[in-house]
C-alpha cells in the first residue's frame, strides 16, 4: 500500500475510533441537549455561524488575502468542530451533555452555514463560489456522524464492556492519530512555513482570539460551558475547510493544505494558555 494511503488511513482510523469512544459514554438524550435546551442553542449557533464568521469576512474584505488562503479562513469560519474537540470542551469544564450537543448541532447547521458563507463570499469579492455538498457531507459523516452513532449504538448494546471497549478504542485512536499527525506534519510542513510572514499568522491569532471572546461571552451562565463554547468557536473542522477549498481552488491544494495547518496549529497553541485560565478561574 502506498504509504501516503497508510498514513490517510491511520488518520481517519484515529479519529473514528476517538469519536466512538466519545459516543460509547455518551447517552441518547446528550445529542439532543441543545435542541430541547434552544435558549442555550441559539446562544451557541449565534456565536459561531454568525458573529464569528462576520469578523472573518470583514477581515477578509478588509484584507488583501490571497483567495484561496481567505476561502480557508471563510469555510473554517463556518465550519463545526473538529470531532474530538468534546473531550477538550469537557476538560475545560463543559458538561458532557452540552459537548455532545453541540457536536450534534453544529455539524447540522454547519450544512446550512457553509452555503450561505459562500454566496454571501461571492457577492462581496465578485465572483461566483460553487457549492458541492457532497465532499463536504462525505468528510462529516465519515468522522462525525457514524462513528457517534456506532460508539452510542455500542454504548447501549454492550454496556457492561462499554468503559475497557471505550478506553482501549480511546488509546490505540490516539496513537493512530497521534504518529499519523506527526508524519502529515512533517510532510506539510514546507506548505505551512509559506505562510509564516505576510500578516497572515497575525490575522490568524486575531481571528482566533475574536473566537475565543465571542465563546466565553455567549456560552451561557455556566463557567465550564462558557469555556467550552470558546474552545469550539476557535477549533473548526480543517477536514471540512479543506474539501470544500480545494474544490474551490484546485491548483492552489498545497497553499490550502498549508493554511488550514496553520489554523489548526495556532488554535492548539492558542487554547493552553486559555484552557490554564479558565482552570484557574473556575476553581477559584
Amino acid at each position: 500500500m502506498d504509504p501516503a494511503a497508510i498514513v490517510k488511513l491511520m488518520l481517519i482510523g484515529g479519529i473514528v475510533l476517538n469519536v466512538v469512544s466519545i459516543g460509547m459514554r455518551a447517552r441518547p438524550q446528550d445529542a439532543l441537549h441543545l435542541i430541547r435546551n434552544p435558549a442555550l442553542g441559539a446562544r451557541a449557533m449565534l456565536a459561531m455561524f454568525v458573529v464569528v464568521p462576520a469578523f472573518v469576512l470583514l477581515l477578509t474584505t478588509l484584507l488583501d488575502l490571497p483567495r484561496p488562503v481567505a476561502a480557508v479562513l471563510l469555510v473554517l469560519s463556518v465550519a463545526p468542530m473538529p470531532p474530538l474537540i468534546s473531550n477538550k470542551e469537557m476538560k475545560a469544564g463543559g458538561e458532557a451533555s452540552y459537548a455532545i450537543g453541540l457536536q450534534v448541532l453544529a455539524t447540522a447547521f454547519s450544512l446550512l452555514a457553509v452555503p450561505v458563507m459562500l454566496t454571501v463570499a461571492g457577492l462581496v469579492f465578485g465572483r461566483q463560489f460553487p457549492f458541492e455538498s457532497t465532499a463536504m457531507i462525505s468528510v462529516l459523516a465519515m468522522t462525525v456522524a457514524i462513528p457517534m452513532a456506532l460508539g452510542m449504538a455500542l454504548g447501549a448494546m454492550l454496556p457492561k464492556l462499554l468503559p475497557t471497549i471505550a478506553t482501549w478504542a480511546s488509546r490505540i485512536g490516539w496513537i493512530s492519530l497521534g504518529i499519523a499527525a506527526i508524519v502529515l506534519l512533517a510532510a506539510r510542513w514546507g506548505d505551512i512555513a509559506g505562510h509564516i510572514g505576510g500578516g497572515t499568522v497575525l490575522v490568524t491569532v486575531v481571528i482566533i482570539a475574536f473566537a475565543l471572546l465571542v465563546g466565553q461571552f455567549l456560552g451561557g451562565p455556566d463557567e465550564g460551558n462558557r469555556s467550552a463554547l470558546a474552545i469550539t468557536c476557535a477549533a473548526r473542522h480543517p477536514g471540512v475547510a479543506i474539501s470544500v477549498a480545494t474544490g474551490l481552488f484546485p491548483s492552489d491544494s498545497a497553499e490550502i493544505f498549508g493554511m488550514a495547518g496553520l489554523f489548526v496549529l495556532t488554535s492548539a497553541l492558542m487554547a493552553i494558555p486559555y484552557l490554564k485560565w479558565r482552570k484557574t478561574a473556575i476553581e477559584g
